[in-house]
């Protein structure tokens, strides 16, 4: 366990185990914030429900710790670390698609802060707000919140975060098809990574203006800044950064009418955010791939990846999600001629787009469903959906969706029979594809992919140019060593063969001494075997004098009562007990020391207390003799026995719960 572990563990144990009663002034300083800080440490490694938990935990020691009083300083040191414990709890959440629980936490954060005055604090619980607004698509309260984190920025001059406010503004602006303003925001967001030579962040800004410029139509600077920005990402190996690009570049191809290049790119993103398990990402990975299997005519793979896409997008209840893979069911309804099914998908994403007021997307979403419905005959319907889907593409200012518009509408003229409106819109449609569409425009797209290409491969040149200079070096070094490795496998050849020799000669020895090792092990086996079946004669044969010299004493105990005088018979008495015991003792002894060597030694070392009438005893219960069998042979009662047995487990330190034989055995 680590240092850190081992103290913030024992700072956990110091703070729950203060009592509630504590004065303030003895409550603990440094060791609350070091102890908070240590969690969120150990909570940034974590994942997923891990992750949460720690958190909780940090927010509930500040809460307890707060509870002790103290002074303001202590107070205040306190309250931030709880603030931080909940803004990183509430990007778990955010991360989880739970904008619900993440918004509430950012909300609480944010008062914690304004009560606290901190000005850094606020303005990120405002930002962390900001960006849950813009994935529910809430695209008002997302600008104003941008707004509230870029001026609390700029009051504590912390220009990284400004660049992040500036991009997510001119996300949202992108997002309800202010294309003009989301520029603005984007080039300042440029500046700021720019003036403090921030690649990373320059990179995401070029890939920004490159989503602008493709919705304007403006294809070719388009590709040119998804070109810098891929470049950029690669150099860092930012692969989430890498995928989005590729899932543009993407875009750009399919909006160009080329679903075969589109697909390409598309499944390299995928690849990235399948790797990362990022359900962002998969909803705009898999939706993009239905996008194109419909233009294939591919219904089953689009259908299956749409399904997938819908799926998350449910979880995530992000209303944009919705409407994207709505509009795509629409189209794919469409292209099977079931129109009725088509209007009402084509319905729904319109009313969602409009809801939160992505005009760009809702211009596309009233062309397809002036088109069903002109599929259905409903002429007079469909140009009234046609003519606003015109307007707010001219409102927005794109140019695509102004071309789509005009096509819708001259279509829709044309099958109404009013020949002079359907030329006047046709002619602005064919004046839109041109600007936009030009050969010159897709063949600038090539080439800035081609100049990508060629510079990527110029690198690979460059660096198969260095790796064949150092391979011939690595060559000419080989050849050196392969020579004075041959003559080292000669020379060791020679060693390895008298080494072979004398191994072999020692083996052969080794296999002679093991052998007579081996031997000499059996006939002692068999010299101790017979050893044992010679103590347990003679175990037998004494236990049997001593129950006939038990007999002649209870026969003498008799004739005491006789006229045989007592006195010469208690002295009878008293030599046979003399001879009892001891003397068989030691012819038992002999035979157990060699039985079982060592044993009265390691007895008498490890247990010094014990008595000589104790060892014995001992030596008898490592016989596995029992208690009657011992009385047998000692001459003493069983009740003494058993009072010595007692006495031996104090002595031993051996629980009545124990077997004493066999804690004996292992002696």
């Amino acid at each position: 366990m680590s240092r850190l572990r081992i103290i913030s563990r024992f700072l956990f144990c110091l703070c729950w185990l203060i009592p509630a009663g504590i004065k303030s002034q003895d409550a603990p300083k440094l060791s609350d914030t070091a102890l908070i800080s240590a969690i969120l440490a150990k909570a940034g490694d974590a994942r997923g429900d891990e992750a949460i938990q720690l958190y909780d935990s940090a927010i509930q020691t500040a809460e307890k710790c707060l509870s002790y009083g103290g002074s303001e300083a202590y107070k205040r040191a306190v309250k931030r670390e709880m603030i931080k414990a909940r803004l990183r709890l509430g990007l778990v959440y955010y991360n989880r698609i739970e904008y619900s629980k993440a918004l509430d936490i950012y909300y609480l954060a944010l008062n914690e802060s304004d009560n606290l005055g901190d000005i850094h604090l606020e303005a990120e619980s405002y930002f962390n707000i900001a960006e849950v607004y813009l994935e529910q698509s809430q695209f008002s309260d997302a600008m104003e919140f941008y707004n509230l984190s870029l001026s609390a920025y700029k009051k504590v001059n912390d220009n990284i975060s400004q660049f992040w406010c500036y991009t997510g503004m001119g996300i949202v602006q992108k997002q309800c098809g202010n294309y003009k303003d989301a520029v603005e925001f984007y080039n300042k967001a440029l500046q700021k990574a720019n003036s403090a030579g921030l690649n990373y962040e320059e990179a995401i800004c070029y890939n920004n203006l490159g989503n602008v410029y493709r919705k304007t139509g403006e294809f070719a600077r388009a590709m040119e800044s998804y070109q810098k920005a891929l470049e950029e990402f690669k150099k860092l190996n930012e692969e989430t950064a890498i995928s989005d690009c590729l899932n543009n570049i993407g875009n750009l191809y399919l909006d160009n009418g080329d679903p075969f290049r589109a697909l390409g790119y598309y499944r390299q993103s995928l690849e990235f955010a399948q790797q990362s398990k990022d359900e962002y990402r998969l909803i705009i990975r898999y939706k993009n791939l239905a996008g194109a299997y419909t233009e294939l005519k591919d219904y089953e793979n689009a259908g299956m990846y749409l399904q997938d896409a819908l799926k998350l997008a449910e979880k995530s209840g992000d209303k944009s999600f919705l409407a994207s893979c709505n509009m795509l069911f629409g189209k794919l309804h469409s292209a099977k001629n079931d129109y009725i099914v088509a209007a009402a998908f084509f319905r729904k994403s319109m009313n969602l787009y409009a809801e939160i007021g992505a005009r760009y997307e809702q211009s596309e979403a009233l062309v397809e469903l002036s088109t069903t419905l002109l599929n259905q005959n409903l002429v007079s319907e469909a140009i009234d959906y046609a003519m606003e889907a015109l307007e707010i593409a001219e409102s927005t200012g794109s140019l695509k969706g102004m071309l789509d518009a005009s096509l819708c509408l001259a279509h829709c003229y044309e099958k109404a029979g009013n020949s002079g409106k359907a030329f006047y819109y046709l002619k602005n449609a064919i004046e839109l594809k041109d600007s936009i569409y030009t050969a010159e425009k897709y063949r600038t797209i090539e080439e800035v992919e081609a100049a990508f290409a060629r510079s990527e491969l110029k690198k690979e040149n460059e660096a198969l140019t260095r790796n064949s200079i150092l391979q011939n070096q690595a060559l000419r070094t080989r050849n050196i060593i392969m020579l004075l490795l041959a003559l080292s496998l000669l020379l060791g050849g020679a060693l390895m063969r008298l080494i072979y020799k004398q191994r072999k000669a020692a083996r052969q020895e080794a296999g002679l001494i093991k052998e007579q090792s081996e031997q000499k092990i059996e006939q002692l086996s068999q010299d101790l075997t017979s050893k044992e079946r010679e103590l347990t004669s003679k175990t037998i044969f004494i236990n049997q004098k001593n129950q006939l010299l038990e007999k002649l004493i209870k026969e003498l105990d008799e004739l005491k009562n006789s006229e045989v005088s007592a006195r010469s018979l208690q002295q009878l008495q008293l030599q046979l007990r003399r001879e009892l015991a001891p003397n068989a003792w030691k012819e038992f002894e002999i035979q157990f020391n060699e039985v079982h060597p060592g044993f009265q030694q390691r007895l008498l070392e490890k247990y010094p207390e014990l008595t000589p009438a104790e060892r014995r005893l001992c030596s008898f219960i490592r016989l596995d003799m029992n208690t009657r069998e011992i009385s047998s042979l000692s001459g003493q009662s069983i009740k003494s026995i058993e009072v010595a047995r007692t006495r031996i487990r104090k002595k031993l330190g051996v629980s009545h719960e124990q077997n004493l034989t066999n804690f004996i055995a292992v002696i």
